[in-house]
């Protein structure tokens, strides 16, 4: 090759050196602007994340106001109707005493036997009413689990979109704590 060969291949070098320089710079600038993008859009991911985790944490403690007055509201009325059963019951009993009385039968064994079956009835009664008073508070705690489950799968489901934006999270394990 002679002088003029080594020549060009001596600018082509330079050449070649000067537009890996230029490549290497052009790339630092380019991955730090992705990387800048990047960590815009895990802020705005988090910001967001915040926000629904403070409305999940929210709809849960509505959720669970709202249950204990429904519980309260139901205990009331379990409480007058239990109320109603025993003034009936009274007056019930009453007038069966009056009517045993009034047969001549007051001391008699089939005027008691009329007694004890009225008691006995009265107490069957109750035990049908203790156990639907059960259900209707069983019922009501099983919707209220469910609403809760709900919450707490919003919860998982805010940490695996935050997976997905590179964010580590533990919201559902937080609202599940915190909702027992």
């Amino acid at each position: 090759m002679g002088d003029k060969g080594e020549k060009i291949l001596g600018v082509l070098g330079g050449i070649s050196t000067g537009i890996g320089i230029v490549s290497a710079v052009a790339g630092f600038f380019g991955s730090r602007r992705k990387r800048k993008q990047a960590k815009k859009k895990r802020e705005e991911a988090m910001a967001l994340i915040n926000t629904q985790f403070g409305a999940l944490q929210q709809a849960a403690g509505d959720e669970q106001a709202e249950y204990a007055q429904r519980r309260n509201m139901l205990s009331q009325a379990q409480g007058i109707q239990q109320t109603s059963a025993v003034t009936q019951y009274g007056i019930g009993m009453e007038n069966l005493q009056n009517q045993v009385a009034s047969t001549g039968l007051a001391g008699s064994g089939s005027g008691q036997q009329t007694l004890i079956q009225g008691q006995q009835q009265f107490a069957q009664q109750q035990l049908g009413t203790a156990l639907q008073n059960k259900e209707q508070a069983f019922n009501l705690n099983m919707q209220e689990a469910a609403k809760m489950r709900d919450i707490q799968s919003a919860g998982f489901q805010l940490d695996q979109y935050a997976a997905e934006k590179g964010i580590k999270s533990a919201y559902g394990q937080s609202l599940l704590d915190s909702l027992g």
